[in-house]
């Protein structure tokens, strides 16, 4: 007998303000359902200490700092020093950052707070979570282009063409899916193209970032906090247990097996930031 499945979680936002006041019963209903190791973004700096917190008392919680491009126009400025500080006392990823051509935020504003996150990474071979919204142009010429070697990278709940997919594969990149896919038949041909080596599953869980979490990147401090159901939300960590499931069948695998496939691929990803 194997040992039983051992869940990763790629991508979510436990942090967000409105979550603290039920951060015990997420923690223990993604114990109960498997849930082994998640790996945690903040969306900008009024998150950071929160993130940092979280993860000093959950061992299970991987921490990820950054500035999402949602928020680069509330970025304040000497940000950049501040993230190196941090990165430079504890093992934590950089994210979640990238383009969005769908939100308000400057393009010109986003790209720089990207740039500037990349080179970060680089420079200090931090993993990157990456957020792309119908700048995969840009975001590609960047990656393709860029003159020292690239970081470990994720692109998020990944939604882009075949090219663009293969593309980025080339580039070591892992790709990650979340929850849309079991929603989303047209996800399903990349899905099934991604290779198995560069493949992981995301819940995205309070993955948009609130109106009080902008807020709080504007530096407003009295933004009302966000009602949470206290029973499982659909999108935290302990539901991805049925994306595997999913994601398993779809692929022609016993999900056991995929799962120690997917927890591989997250601790190459990680690999600088895991605890030792």
């Amino acid at each position: 007998m194997g040992s039983p499945a051992r869940y990763l979680d790629s991508h979510c936002h436990l942090q967000e303000r409105g979550l603290i006041q039920v951060t015990d019963g997420i923690m223990a209903r993604a114990k109960t359902a498997g849930v082994a190791r998640m790996l945690c973004n903040t969306t900008c700096e009024a998150d950071w200490q929160a993130m940092v917190d979280l993860a000093a008392s959950r061992q299970e919680v991987i921490p990820f700092l950054g500035i999402h491009p949602w928020c680069a126009e509330y970025a304040k400025t000497g940000w950049e020093k501040r993230l190196r500080g941090l990165l430079e006392q504890i093992p934590a990823g950089i994210g979640e950052t990238g383009l969005d051509k769908c939100c308000r935020a400057d393009f010109s504003k986003q790209q720089h707070i990207f740039e500037a996150q990349l080179q970060m990474a680089s420079e200090l071979n931090r993993p990157l979570v990456i957020h792309c919204v119908k700048a995969w142009g840009r975001l590609l010429e960047t990656l393709e282009t860029y003159p020292t070697p690239l970081p470990p990278m994720m692109i998020h709940s990944f939604a882009g063409s075949r090219e663009t997919l293969q593309r980025l594969i080339r580039l070591g990149c892992f790709i990650s899916f979340s929850g849309r896919l079991a929603a989303d038949s047209k996800l399903h041909p990349c899905f099934l193209a991604t290779p198995l080596a560069s493949l992981l599953l995301e819940t995205d869980g309070q993955g948009r970032p609130s109106v009080a979490g902008v807020m709080d990147c504007a530096g407003a401090t009295d933004a009302p906090a966000q009602p949470y159901n206290q029973t499982m939300s659909s999108d935290e960590p302990a539901a991805i247990s049925h994306l595997y499931q999913s994601a398993a069948r779809m692929r022609g695998m016993v999900r056991d097996e995929f799962c120690q496939e997917i927890w591989s691929n997250g601790e190459i990803f990680t690999n600088t930031i895991l605890p030792r």
